[in-house]
């Protein structure tokens, strides 16, 4: 299927506002997901890691959008982020190398379970791409019946930077991961400091220095 990407800063400022959303947020709870990461050791479990990432992104990503009035959401073990009015939510996954790229086609790093797959049939069963509008009037009366379109905060750590993307799933491929999307937001890239570099004094020849004893 097409789909429909933003990249230029002015064209992400404006599908992120569509969502009730804005950038920073999103960087923040991508940045407190790296920084988990990096304090990770070779004494922890080979899975911790990415796992810490994930949680601290979500755990991130929750209080940047609470003052906003979003709400978390854990139901049947699916952790998400969920706008006030009911409709929209957040889910986070961690993305493979094509993430953030306009040029490639991104997919999650591993399989998604049950959950996610019944949240992208609600998405398919959509009628609008955003997933923001509300239904029509009269359409149900109980609103927690309203279905919930899932965007997912896409999230790769590069060697140099984080890139991350807000994008609106639609179906896994073969393998069980994500990989076809209805839109794609690409957010900026956040440069990572290189690697401290040793710092090797300058080769000075030894002075000798005479001491006298005062007469």
């Amino acid at each position: 299927m097409q789909t429909l990407l933003h990249a230029e800063p002015a064209a992400v400022a404006e599908a992120l506002a569509r969502l009730d959303l804005a950038e920073q947020p999103l960087l923040t709870a991508a940045m407190q997901g790296y920084l988990a990461r990096t304090n990770c050791t070779a004494n922890h479990p080979p899975l911790f890691p990415s796992f810490v990432a994930w949680g601290e992104t979500v755990r991130a990503l929750r209080e940047q959008l609470a003052p906003a009035g979003w709400v978390r959401n854990d139901e049947k073990n699916y952790s998400r982020a969920v706008h006030p009015d009911g409709h929209l939510a957040i889910a986070v996954a961690t993305g493979n190398e094509a993430t953030g790229m306009s040029g490639e086609s991104p997919a999650t790093k591993s399989a998604k379970g049950p959950s996610t797959v019944e949240a992208l049939e609600i998405n398919r069963l959509q009628a609008w791409l955003p997933g923001m509008e509300p239904p029509e009037e009269g359409a149900a009366d109980d609103e927690e019946k309203q279905p919930v379109t899932t965007w997912m905060l896409l999230v790769h750590h590069a060697a140099d930077e984080i890139r991350a993307e807000l994008s609106l799933p639609f179906d896994i491929g073969i393998d069980g991961r994500i990989s076809i999307w209805q839109e794609r937001i690409l957010l900026r890239a956040m440069p990572l400091d290189p690697e401290p570099l040793a710092v090797m004094p300058p080769t000075q020849p030894d002075i000798d220095v005479v001491v006298r004893r005062k007469a």
